[in-house]
């Protein structure tokens, strides 16, 4: 994607409400979109299919207790649910630069933004091996950028750019 090419995916998380944001924004040079969803997060997708084929097996073996564990994982998945809906709440759906700020969006609400001018760092941070990135301003107020998002190497050049961190 290049800076005066804002990607236009269709199946982004934050639909048109983001497109919608990104239009009233002033001077967009790019956009980067988070093309997964809510249900895609591992703590509701990975006990939700170990359910499923556990119930499977539990049903073709005629087993009681494995379909009493298939109930469990159902249990894990239900109770997973409103934390995973929380934790979405914050994560960009879409990170559109312009030429003044990066502004992160999800669902057409803006979670942060930060002014160039303001910004110190884009660092890279990875916990139990998920790497996510920080745009840092001097306040230490950040905006965290997830590998979902698309073009995340591009999105990491221009913000640089952007900041004036290049060398």
């Amino acid at each position: 994607m290049t800076p005066s090419q804002p990607s236009r995916s269709s199946n982004a998380a934050g639909g048109p409400r983001d497109e919608a944001a990104i239009a009233a924004l002033p001077d967009v040079l790019a956009v980067h979109r988070n093309t997964t969803h809510w249900y895609n997060n591992a703590s509701f997708a990975l006990p939700l299919l170990a359910a499923i084929v556990v119930a499977l097996a539990g049903l073709i073996l005629r087993r009681g207790d494995v379909l009493a564990f298939a109930g469990f994982l159902f249990a894990v998945t239900l109770a997973m649910v409103p934390v995973v809906l929380v934790s979405w709440r914050q994560t960009p759906t879409a990170v559109a630069l312009t030429r003044e700020r990066i502004v992160a969006l999800h669902g057409g609400r803006e979670l942060k933004s930060l002014a160039w001018r303001d910004v110190r760092a884009v660092t890279r941070r990875e916990t139990q091996g998920n790497v996510r990135w920080h745009v840092t301003a001097e306040s230490g107020e950040r905006i965290a950028l997830d590998g979902e998002l698309e073009d995340l190497d591009g999105l990491l050049r221009e913000a640089r750019r952007l900041a004036g961190l290049e060398p």
